[in-house]
């Protein structure tokens, strides 16, 4: 259950050029800023806990946040409410998977909720570079041929599937990912629930976990009842 399972690092790390004095931590161990190295921090990732950091991080230290695509902003509040209160009024994170919104939605990166991040970069306190494409020692190199020195860098990339503990045939793609429709294995009794995108853009989240759940125990409950008449 979640979207948080293994933390991913991408392959660009030279490992036979691993220089100690730079310190690779994944934004998911990432506690706070007196624990990393001084000097200059490049943080990977354009989600919003590389963007948070990034605020945090620029308030003593030069900061370089590396993306791989545009990056696209949200305020956090909306007529004085949260914006995820407009999200849930207007349905949008419960677009399902079979609907247009929902599909368009899945090809879609997250976008940044608040503003502080951009007022970060319009005052140079952050500094953006394109897709990292190499790092060897303390040297970092980008997509565009550029390159940087670093001491200290935070992978804000994300997690992958973690679903090795099911030793099930049938039940797990050749990604690693479970096979369903709206958490519904193909597997005679199996069923998922809290997975990224199970049905809708808040099937991990909490705020829409419960419909997935109410969703997937009548499934059960009538399953369940047409097996007890069946076996009278």
């Amino acid at each position: 259950m979640g979207a948080f399972q293994k933390p991913y690092i991408p392959p660009v790390i030279k490992s036979e050029n691993i220089n100690t004095l730079v310190s690779h931590v994944h934004s998911s161990l990432y506690t706070e800023p007196k624990e990393l190295n001084k000097g200059t921090t490049l943080i990977v990732g354009g989600g919003n806990s590389g963007s948070q950091i990034a605020v945090e991080l620029s308030k003593d230290r030069e900061v370089v946040l590396a993306i791989s695509h545009k990056l696209k902003f949200l305020p956090l509040e909306i007529f004085r409410k949260s914006i995820f209160h407009w999200l849930e009024k207007l349905q949008l994170l419960y677009a399902g998977t079979d609907t247009i919104r929902g599909r368009i939605f899945q090809k879609r990166n997250d976008p940044i909720f608040g503003k502080e991040l951009k007022q970060a970069i319009k005052s140079k306190d952050v500094k953006v570079r394109p897709r990292v494409t190499e790092v060897a020692g303390k040297k970092v190199t980008f997509s565009d041929g550029s390159s940087l020195e670093v001491n200290q860098i935070i992978w804000a990339t994300g997690f992958v599937p973690a679903y090795e503990m099911i030793h099930i045939d049938g039940a797990i793609d050749k990604k690693g990912k479970p096979i369903h429709n709206r958490g519904i294995s193909p597997i005679d009794g199996l069923y998922y629930i809290g997975l990224p995108w199970q049905h809708s853009r808040g099937s991990a989240l909490v705020c829409g976990v419960g419909r997935d759940a109410m969703f997937l125990t009548d499934i059960i409950l009538n399953y369940r009842n047409l097996d007890s008449k069946t076996s009278i």
